[in-house]
């Protein structure tokens, strides 16, 4: 009897329902259709919670058919989510407002009331990390300054990954290292801080917190409902499951000392693990194991710029695409290669979302002229993607920790030329993985260790991560994208002065 697993990925953009066997080979998968609210207002990045947990049982129900898997097979459910954003539910476990995404950010102002009031390094001193408007616990105070009735039915308080674990299990619980990584609670006792909520000035939501659990813990029982309108088995085990992030850390086995994962999706997410708290970094999370943290310094975008690139700048390489028959990428990752770095004179600064640098910061295209080829804007958006990953990579390694490799996963980790920029920029052998699903497949592991399928993440990762060739840098490059980097870093900072008196 073969084993199955299914992971779920639940991201800024759409959430992916993955069924997994037990060597990691993708047997079906199914997407929810785009999930983003029209803005009701300045900062507000919303979704419909219940729409979109109807739209992630019909991708169960879905991926269960195309993969012609019997159901009693699977042997558990892992779920994975981004971090910060929150989802609210009522004292009856119903939705009661719109979920938040993490780009959300609403609370700016929030934010610069706690640092006026002297709040806000005491919370970063708590959660070691800094705050930013779309987190819980300033999302909460919002919503308590500005829609009251709102705040006073809250029940339970989530992560939109724990939303669909207590809609497949009824219990409303967490891990350590999404809620955590999420600032709502102190990271050195990693429990629940009466300090934090009164510094965050939500105090009466300590009752509405999740139970804590570690990644592979089973925290409930897919049940009777929900199997019905799924197909699932009543009774499949559901793991607590952990921050996207960390998920595709998993992923990709990149547990080992010394090795970077870079996540170029919507977000610039850059991360590795040591056994220290780290003060200046975006944040330290909780991490696999007791006495490790998950060090992480990020910015709300990467891939994301390139997704605006292509949907609202991509018609010439559409049309070259259909003339050829071939793809649309495929003629973008061309037009990319034919740039040569050391005569690319158009910069590109990759802020089409927050947090940034700065949080009036905004994308801009720098050095264009009546010789300026579409060609060499698409170079400058991927190289500037790579910049914006250098600047955080830059941040982790002058902290002491070193880099021996990268392994890049998200959305532009399928282009090679891609690859090769990031090798390039970064001065560091870049390591993929054979599947294109690394968060979905972190999360359906920590179900197969949760469930008995592995003994540990190692046995996991041997039985089913699979590593592409490292992609070495090219040498020869280094000054050419030092001499870059370093225009585009002067850039932004004479750019601060215009975003700050904006």
């Amino acid at each position: 009897m073969k084993n199955y697993l299914i992971g779920i990925d639940a991201g800024n953009t759409s959430s992916k329902v993955v069924i997994f066997d037990e060597f990691g080979t993708i047997m079906s998968s199914a997407s929810t259709p785009s999930m983003r609210f029209e803005q009701r207002g300045p900062g507000f990045e919303e979704f419909d919670v219940d729409n979109l947990w109807h739209d992630i049982t019909v991708c169960i129900g879905e991926a269960i058919k195309k993969s012609g898997v019997d159901a009693k097979d699977i042997k558990g459910i892992g779920v994975t989510s981004f971090g910060n954003g929150v989802v609210f539910v009522g004292k009856n476990g119903e939705a009661i407002a719109p979920g938040c995404f993490s780009h959300d950010h609403r609370a700016d102002d929030i934010i610069e009331m706690y640092k006026k009031e002297g709040t806000y390094d005491k919370i970063n001193d708590i959660v070691k990390g800094t705050l930013f408007a779309g987190e819980p616990g300033p999302i909460l105070r919002w919503y308590k300054e500005h829609e009251r009735d709102v705040y006073d039915k809250i029940g339970g308080a989530m992560m939109f990954k724990d939303y669909i674990m207590f809609k497949l299990t009824g219990v409303l619980a967490t891990d350590l290292n999404c809620w955590g990584g999420s600032f709502m609670f102190d990271l050195e006792t990693m429990d629940y801080s009466e300090e934090l909520f009164k510094l965050y000035g939500i105090e009466e939501m300590m009752d509405a917190m999740p139970e804590l659990h570690e990644a592979t813990d089973i925290v409930g029982y897919v049940g009777p409902e929900v199997a019905k309108v799924t197909g699932l088995t009543e009774g499949t085990p559901v793991a607590a499951g952990m921050m996207d992030i960390l998920a595709c850390l998993v992923g990709s086995g990149a547990t080992g000392d010394e090795i970077y994962t870079a996540i170029a999706g919507s977000w610039s997410i850059n991360e590795t693990h040591s056994d220290k708290i780290l003060p200046g970094l975006s944040s330290n999370m909780p991490y696999l194991f007791k006495g490790e943290y998950l060090n992480c310094s990020y910015t709300g975008a990467s891939g994301s710029n390139y997704e605006w690139f292509t949907k609202i700048l991509g018609d010439r390489a559409k049309i070259e695409a259909d003339k050829r028959g071939i793809s649309f990428f495929t003629v973008l990752d061309e037009m990319i290669q034919s740039i040569d770095p050391a005569k690319a004179k158009v910069l590109f600064c990759p802020f089409v979302a927050q947090p940034s640098l700065h949080p009036m910061a905004k994308a801009n295209f720098l050095n264009i002229d009546l010789n300026t080829s579409y060609e060499e804007m698409a170079f400058a958006v991927a190289e500037g993607c790579a910049f914006i990953h250098k600047y955080h990579i830059d941040i982790l390694r002058n902290v002491g920790l070193p880099l021996k490799e990268v392994r890049l996963t998200g959305g532009t980790a399928r282009s090679k030329v891609w690859n090769h920029i990031f090798a390039d920029v970064l001065q560091a052998p870049i390591v993929g993985v054979d599947c294109d699903e690394t968060g979905a497949l972190g999360a359906a592991l920590t179900a197969g260790i949760g469930a008995g399928i592995y003994s540990s993440y190692e046995d996991a990762f041997a039985k089913a991560v699979r590593l592409l060739d490292p992609i070495l840098p090219d040498a020869s490059k280094a000054e050419i994208y030092e001499k870059n980097y370093a225009e585009w870093t002067l850039i932004n900072e004479s750019l601060m002065n215009y975003w700050e008196n904006k």
